[in-house]
C-alpha cells in the first residue's frame, strides 16, 4: 500500500455541503496536503500552500501521493470550506486511530474545554467561540474536537464525542 492510499483512504467518505468534481485537485488531495503540512509544523492554510508549492516538496507530493498538480492558495481555501466539519472529524478520528496500538482499548481519554478568547471580539460571532477536545493522554493526542455553542453545552457535547468514539 503507498503513502497516498494510507492517508487519502480514510477521507474517501468525506462529505460536501455541494458537489466538486476533483477536476484539477480532488477534496481528498487537498486534505493530504494540509494533514502533511501540518505534520510538518506549519500553522496555517497560507503557510501550507507555500510549502507545498516549493519545488522539491511538489515533486515530493507527486512521487510519493500522487498530488501531481498543488490548487493555488484560494482554490485550496475553497476545497476546504466545501467540507462538512462533521463528516472531517469522523475521518480524522479514524486516521488518527489507525496509528495507536489495538485503537484507544486501554488509553486514557481526557476531555478539554476551552473559550477560544479572540472571537469574542470578532463581528461575525455573537459570542465567543467554545470548543472540546478529546486527547489521548498517553501520546498527548487530540483524537477529536467540536464546537459547542455555549460553556452549559460541555457536557451533552462530550458524550456525543464518546458515542462518536465508540
Amino acid at each position: 500500500m503507498d503513502n497516498h492510499t494510507r492517508i487519502a483512504e480514510y477521507f474517501k467518505e468525506i462529505e460536501t455541503i455541494k458537489e466538486h468534481n476533483g477536476y484539477f485537485c480532488s477534496v481528498e488531495d487537498a486534505l493530504t496536503v494540509v494533514i502533511l503540512g501540518s505534520v510538518c509544523g506549519l500553522r496555517n492554510v497560507n503557510q501550507i500552500h507555500q510549502w507545498a508549492t516549493n519545488s522539491r516538496v511538489s515533486k515530493f507530493l507527486s512521487k510519493h501521493f500522487e498530488i501531481k498538480n498543488v490548487p493555488c492558495y484560494y482554490w485550496l481555501l475553497c476545497l476546504l470550506k466545501i467540507i462538512k466539519p462533521s463528516s472531517l472529524n469522523k475521518c480524522l478520528i479514524n486516521w488518527v486511530q489507525s496509528f495507536l496500538p489495538n485503537g484507544v482499548k486501554g488509553l486514557t481519554l481526557s476531555f478539554d474545554g476551552k473559550t477560544v478568547r479572540s472571537t469574542g471580539k470578532m463581528e461575525k460571532y455573537e459570542k465567543p467561540l467554545h470548543i472540546i477536545r478529546a486527547h489521548i493522554a498517553e501520546f498527548g493526542v487530540t483524537l477529536s474536537g467540536q464546537k459547542v455553542n455555549d460553556k452549559t453545552n460541555e457536557i451533552p457535547a462530550m458524550r456525543e464525542m464518546i458515542e462518536l468514539l465508540n
